[in-house]
């Protein structure tokens, strides 16, 4: 008994070791810097208390870069998931060609964001291969990635459609777990298409649309990759969101403490809602 907890121990350590270094020790240190005046170009600081938070209290650049966020990570959350749903669909049957199809929306979900973001600020230029293309059918380009008042939505269509293949693959797996024999009783019963969607199909995929949600919220509220390549925060700061904030304040104005509180809000933020969504979602799916 005592080799098999030893042997267990020795098993787990590493990885928990790891673990540790790497994810509990950073949240711990980001907690504490934040109540202090930490700045790594001096040696010494001192503790500050709630000044950090207070401060963002009145920092309305803060406050837009929240704005900023949620609006992304909301509407990202709520497209991606309606276009993972019809291509899921779309995709949800045998053959080569459905097959093809679902590597084709999948493809983007495994390039890096960055790399993502560097093709598609090519395609997103005042001279780039959009409006050259809206310029041979007759239509008038726009300013893309500078114009402020459409900017934040070619950054959200750009990270919807890099996401949305995540959707598909969880979506069409969900489907395919839902049993063949009800959707034939459905039919017996005169059930059209429409109605074996609203009454079967829908309603079990409610895991599926728990995972998604989830997932898309906690990334969208990290965002960082797509928006420094596409706009670097800009026109000025309209795009500019926590993630990017934080690193701004932490590394180019090297005012780490104060970057640190906003670290425990986006935590905190990021934290609370996931909770709320998950509540509700999970609710749901016992309801069905």
């Amino acid at each position: 008994m005592n080799n098999k907890i030893s042997n267990f121990i020795l098993f787990v350590s590493h990885g928990l070791i790891i673990y540790l270094i790497f994810v509990i020790l950073p949240i711990v240190l980001c907690f504490y810097y934040s109540f202090t005046n930490f700045n790594p170009l001096y040696p010494t600081f001192n503790w500050v208390g709630f000044q950090n938070y207070s401060a963002l209290l009145k920092d309305s650049a803060f406050g837009h870069a929240i704005v900023v966020t949620c609006i992304i990570a909301f509407i990202v959350t709520f497209a991606s998931n309606i276009l993972g749903l019809l291509s899921a669909l779309l995709v949800n049957f045998k053959g080569w060609i459905y097959n093809a199809s679902r590597t084709i929306f999948f493809t983007p979900q495994v390039l890096s964001p960055v790399i993502v973001g560097f093709i598609w600020s090519i395609i997103l230029t005042d001279e780039g291969v959009l409006n050259k293309l809206l310029g041979i059918i007759g239509l008038e380009g726009t300013s893309w990635l500078s114009n402020v008042n459409i900017v934040i939505y070619s950054i959200i269509a750009v990270i919807v459609w890099q996401s949305m293949g995540f959707c598909t693959v969880v979506f069409l797996a969900t489907l395919q777990s839902i049993p063949r024999d009800l959707y034939e009783a459905a039919k017996i019963d005169g059930c059209n298409r429409w109605q074996r969607f609203k009454n079967i199909t829908f309603p079990l995929l409610a895991p599926g649309i728990t995972i998604n949600t989830v997932m898309l919220l906690i990334s969208s509220f990290k965002v960082f990759d797509h928006v420094v390549v596409l706009t670097n925060g800009g026109p000025g700061t309209t795009t500019e969101t926590i993630s990017l904030k934080i690193i701004n304040m932490g590394f180019v104005e090297n005012q780490m403490g104060y970057a640190s509180s906003m670290a425990v809000v986006l935590f905190m933020l990021i934290g609370i809602i996931s909770v709320l969504v998950v509540t509700l979602l999970k609710r749901r799916e016992v309801e069905y």
